[in-house]
C-alpha cells in the first residue's frame, strides 16, 4: 500500500513540479480553497477548517501554501497579516487539526524562503547558519520555520524539514519568462542588467530538493539555490547567447552568495547547476 502525501498550495509553482516527482510512489492528496479534483479538499485557514477526509492516512506534508509576496499590492498591514496568516496560521492549523487525531506525521516539509538572511556578513559563502536580517520578510521567515519545527516540539512529526525557497526558474512561471522576454526584444539587456548574486534555481531542482527532503526524511534548515552562483546579467547573457548564438563568456559570480552545500552533502544531486544549463533546457522546452 502506498504512502500518503499532503501538499498544500497546490496550485503553486512549486506544487505543479513536485506532483510528477511523487505520484507514481506516494497516494497524493491537496488542500487547496477551490478544489476541484477528488484528490483535492478544501480548506479555510481563517475559519479553521479542513475538509473531512483531508487528513486520512496521511503520512506526509509538504506546505507550501502562503499568498504572494511579490504580486504588486503594497504591504499594508492588513497585507502583512494574510501573508502571515497563509504560511504560519495554515501550519497551526493542520498541527492542531492533527494533534487532536491523535495522528503523527513521518514527514513535515515546509518552505521557507533566502528573505531570512541579512546578508550583512563578511563571508563570501553564506550557508543555513547566515545571519538572521532585520524587518517584515525576515521576521516572517524565523516564525515560518518555527510553526514548521512546532510539529517537532509538539510530536507532530518524526522529522521536520524547512527549505529556504530561492529565486525559482521555469517557463510556467517565476521571473524567467520576464528576463526572456526582455532579451527577445532587447538583445543588449544583459549590458543593463543587476551584477549582484542572483540566488537562484531551476524550477525542477526546486521541485526536487522538496521531494528528497521527504524522501529521505530530512531534518533541518536547507538552502535551495543552484551550486554555481550568478547574476540577473548572466541570466540574460545566457539567454542571448541561447536565443541569437552569440559567444560572450559567464564567469561564476566571486562575490557574496547563498550556498546550498548542505543538501548536496545530504545526497541531492542538481540537474541542472550552473545557469548555462538551466537556460538551456528551459530555451529548449
Amino acid at each position: 500500500m502506498k504512502e500518503t502525501v499532503l501538499i498544500t498550495g497546490a496550485n503553486s509553482f512549486i506544487a505543479k513540479h513536485l506532483t510528477p516527482l511523487l505520484s507514481s510512489r506516494y497516494t497524493l492528496k491537496f488542500l487547496t480553497r477551490t478544489p476541484k479534483a477528488e484528490n483535492e479538499y478544501a480548506w479555510d485557514v481563517a475559519a479553521g477548517s479542513i475538509a473531512a477526509g483531508a487528513l486520512d492516512d496521511v503520512d506526509y506534508i509538504v506546505h507550501l501554501a502562503g499568498s504572494k509576496l511579490n504580486d504588486g499590492q503594497p504591504l499594508t498591514s492588513e497585507r502583512k497579516a494574510l501573508i502571515r496568516e497563509s504560511r504560519i496560521g495554515s501550519a497551526k492549523l493542520l498541527r492542531e487539526k492533527l494533534q487532536a487525531r491523535g495522528q503523527r506525521l513521518k514527514a513535515f516539509v515546509s518552505a521557507s524562503a533566502i528573505g531570512y538572511y541579512g546578508f550583512s556578513e563578511s563571508a563570501i559563502e553564506i550557508d543555513e547558519t547566515g545571519q538572521k536580517g532585520f524587518g517584515f520578510i525576515a521576521d516572517l521567515c524565523a516564525d515560518w520555520e518555527q510553526a514548521a519545527e512546532d510539529f517537532k516540539i509538539h510530536a507532530v512529526a518524526d522529522h521536520v524539514s524547512k527549505i529556504r525557497v530561492s529565486i525559482v526558474l521555469g517557463n510556467d512561471g517565476g521571473i524567467f519568462p520576464m528576463y526572456r522576454q526582455q532579451v527577445s526584444t532587447q538583445p543588449n539587456a544583459a549590458l543593463q542588467a543587476a551584477n549582484g548574486a542572483l540566488p537562484w534555481n531551476h524550477v525542477e531542482d526546486m521541485a526536487g530538493i522538496f521531494a528528497f527532503a521527504l524522501e529521505e526524511k530530512l531534518d533541518g534548515i536547507y538552502n535551495s539555490v543552484a551550486p554555481i552562483a550568478a547574476t540577473s546579467q548572466d541570466v540574460m547573457q545566457a539567454i542571448a547567447n541561447n536565443m541569437h548564438g552569440q559567444t560572450a563568456t559567464i564567469h561564476p559570480y566571486a562575490g557574496q552568495h547563498l550556498v546550498a552545500h548542505k543538501i548536496q552533502d545530504a545526497g541531492f544531486k542538481f540537474k541542472y547547476p550552473s545557469i548555462e544549463s538551466a537556460v538551456n533546457q528551459l530555451i529548449a522546452e
